[in-house]
């Protein structure tokens, strides 16, 4: 016998705002760790770490904005679409996805100058290690917050189009009501 969890309403506005914030603040957290860990010369260190904290950072930050998967799936029919249009809207997003090491992979390949040079600059003596760290930590916050910012306006838009109902929809953040009459 299965047993769902019961559907809730989703994130009210101000939850999502909070969300936000608490999500945008354990990025930084995470990104310094990472700038830490790059200062260190050692061979991959920085890469694998940064792999690792990826695969952790990205489905909880989903999972505080209610995005997982699993949560989507959840929603009623109406939400589920709102919520794929937005995201289908991203473009490149890991909103509503499982996060495989495969698919962090492609992002640091796609952003790989950074990478390489953070790499590289780490065995030059003092100063290399310093902008290898600093390359880290904007490498791994500008990925962490441009996914915070993806599920932010996925949220947003679910909780705009339960506020407004059939009444009209929501893009980018606005919604716009649509009469039409016969």
């Amino acid at each position: 016998m299965e047993t769902h969890e019961p559907m809730r309403d989703p994130l009210t506005i101000a939850e999502i705002d909070a969300v936000r914030e608490y999500c945008r603040q354990q990025v930084t957290r995470r990104a310094a760790f990472s700038g830490a860990l790059a200062a260190v010369p050692l061979p991959m260190l920085d890469a694998a770490a940064d792999l690792g904290i990826l695969m952790r950072l990205l489905p909880k930050i989903s999972a505080e904005f209610e995005l997982r998967p699993e949560d989507i799936a959840r929603q009623d029919p109406e939400s589920r679409a709102v919520i794929y249009t937005a995201a289908k809207a991203l473009g490149d997003s890991f909103v509503g996805k499982i996060v495989t090491k495969r698919m962090i992979a492609a992002v640091l390949a796609r952003l790989g100058t950074r990478v390489a040079g953070k790499s590289l600059a780490k065995y030059a003596p003092v100063v290399g290690q310093v902008a290898s760290a600093s390359l880290s930590f904007a490498l791994m916050r500008h990925i962490g917050l441009k996914h915070v910012e993806d599920c932010y306006t996925v949220a947003r838009a679910r909780a705009e189009a339960h506020l407004f109902g059939g009444e009209g929809m929501v893009i980018d953040g606005v919604a716009l009501r649509e009469r039409v009459e016969e």
